[in-house]
């Protein structure tokens, strides 16, 4: 049954999951509008107290990089030709969408929002003349994109149906009601926006990156930081935090590029930050400008007095994990590492792994500890020897955080999972919205703030993703009471790990075929072909180090244009984190 859009309404399909599997909520907020509305114009400041504060106006002189300049309505043009112009003139916001309110009936161009939803389809859209005179344009959306920037996948399925009502005006026809918001094909939505990381700063001063889409265009920078200001979105809210003081915004409502150097020019209110907090902001601002074109470095000013920082800062600035690592596996009855495509034997404690008979092996990030999954549950193993961590039946490989952590999740019950330090009790992590699904595999992200869960859906594969909220040392407390639907994938779900800190890898089967698509955090999805018989999965600090251990116990490697046997004789494939 297709779902049909009612005119007139916003178009959205994502989903985000609240407690248990009955209970899918729509994520909240609109989506913005893809030309040059501006995701900032609602707020450039931290929320303090009183009203939201009105940000960065007058957006729609801003310079976009790209120009489209659709026609407007042809003479005798009939109604599927006038609802097919819509769609294509709403590309272009030139003079508050001047074009396409062209299409619309004069009283319905001042009721049309444009920026309600941004739709990314496949482009198809084929169109479907009614007995009542209205038009229904059919749309295979993949994603939307939220007035903040935060992307989210849609469930695939049957197309949804947009209705379009039309009259005549003067002998030609013109919509007199259509569903608010745009429609972008994945080529022109890539060629308009691009994706951006804002840094905020998690436990043990870790930056996390949070992803966002922008228009692509000369105000970028000015963006950046105004998204900056206002905080990390839901899912981050209670995991991280800002240098930022409370209230702080743009001075000068600005941030020019100069021979190079953005100029950040903020209120007062930034001075009262302390020295670590400095170098919080500091690093939040030139990780967060570091993929704008033409930014190199960044100046910071308090309503045009140039703040200074301490030599002292450096060493206090929080980082990004950039961990990088050689893969490694159980090969026949040794435990190693592939250096340069030979395989390294490993010594101490890690070369009696094999007498455990392990299913699966987890490196710890500093690479002193492993956690195994046996016969006998979940063990800790190093230097001072084997500790058990979780004796029950039916758990998912273990995870072991930065932070010194075991992870264990039972399939049976895997709304309460178990995080066990090295030298004291368990700690239990209630995940709700994990109530009554079947959980396959889960694995936190390499800076430990969000965790990825890899589902059973009755249409193939889901990824939940949701994040872990810790304390000032990182002890875990909780896990955010809802998760987002990251991604959806065809196939049995098999595997799944992280690739850097915002991306994962997901591997799914479809008969004796496993296919692995790398997917992530507000990112579109990328299908990265199969692998014969693809039983496990590996990431790692990029794409280039995805393994995967197919069948006759046979690892494959992350080419640029498939997959090359990479060893044999592999056992296990081991994980990291």
């Amino acid at each position: 049954m297709r779902r049909q859009s009612r005119a007139a309404a916003s178009m959205q399909s994502s989903r985000r999951v609240r407690g248990g599997a009955g209970s899918r909520t729509r994520i909240r907020g609109a989506v913005a509008v893809a030309a040059v509305v501006l995701l900032l114009t609602g707020c450039n400041a931290i929320p303090g107290s009183g009203p939201v504060q009105a940000g960065l106006e007058n957006l729609e002189q801003a310079e976009q990089q790209v120009q489209f300049n659709p026609g407007g309505p042809a003479a005798g043009s009939s109604q599927e030709d006038v609802v097919r112009g819509f769609v294509l003139a709403a590309v272009s916001s030139e003079d508050d969408f001047a074009v396409a309110r062209e299409f619309l009936t004069p009283d319905y161009a001042e009721q049309w929002s444009p920026d309600s939803d941004v739709l990314i389809d496949d482009g198809g859209r084929p169109f479907q003349q009614n007995d009542d005179g209205s038009g229904t344009l059919s749309v295979s959306a993949t994603a939307k994109l939220d007035a903040d920037g935060f992307m989210l996948p849609i469930e695939p399925g049957e197309s949804t149906d947009l209705r379009f009502e039309l009259q005549q005006v003067g002998g030609e026809w013109r919509i007199s009601s259509a569903p608010n918001g745009i429609i972008l094909d994945a080529t022109t939505f890539t060629t308009l926006w691009s994706q951006h990381q804002l840094y905020f700063v998690g436990p043990a001063g870790t930056l996390v990156p949070e992803t966002r889409w922008f228009l692509t265009r000369a105000a970028l920078p000015t963006e950046i930081v105004g998204a900056l200001l206002a905080g990390p979105g839901e899912r981050l809210a209670e995991v991280v935090h800002s240098g930022f003081p409370a209230g702080t915004k743009l001075a000068s409502n600005s941030v020019p590029v100069v021979d190079g150097r953005a100029r950040v020019d903020l209120t007062g209110t930034v001075l009262e930050a302390t020295p670590e907090a400095l170098a919080e902001i500091r690093q939040q601002l030139r990780l967060s400008l570091q993929t704008v074109q033409n930014v190199n470095g960044v100046d910071l000013s308090a309503e045009g007095t140039a703040v200074r920082f301490d030599a002292a800062d450096d060493a206090s600035e929080p980082q990004p994990v950039n961990d990088m690592w050689d893969a490694s596996a159980l090969v026949g009855s040794e435990f190693g590492s592939f250096v340069s495509g030979e395989f390294e034997v490993a010594e101490g404690f890690a070369a009696t792994l094999s007498d455990y008979d392990p299913s699966a092996i987890t490196v710890n990030p500093s690479g002193d500890a492993v956690a195994i999954l046996s016969p006998a549950g979940i063990s800790r193993i190093d230097a001072a020897g084997v500790v058990a961590v979780d004796e029950r039946r039916g758990l998912l490989p273990p995870m072991f955080d930065r932070f010194g952590y075991v992870w264990s999740l039972q399939v049976s019950q895997p709304q309460t999972m178990l995080a066990t330090p090295k030298e004291s009790s368990s700690v239990q992590v209630p995940a709700p919205w994990l109530e009554g699904r079947k959980a396959v595999a889960v694995r936190l992200s390499p800076d430990g703030s969000r965790i990825a869960v890899l589902v059973a859906d009755e249409h193939g594969s889901q990824v939940l993703v949701a994040g872990v909220v810790r304390d000032n040392s990182g002890r875990p407390e909780s896990v955010t009471t809802e998760a987002d639907v990251q991604l959806w994938a065809s196939g049995d779900p098999v595997d799944l790990d992280w690739v850097g800190q915002n991306r994962f890898a997901v591997l799914t089967k479809t008969d004796s075929t496993s296919r692995v698509t790398l997917g992530g955090v507000g990112l579109l999805p990328i299908d990265l072909g199969s692998v014969e018989g693809g039983v496990h999965l590996a990431g790692g600090s990029a794409r280039t180090q995805l393994r995967v251990l197919g069948a006759g116990r046979e690892l494959y490697a992350s080419q640029a244009n498939g997959w090359q046997r990479a060893a044999t004789d592999v056992r296990v494939l081991a994980k990291r984190g």
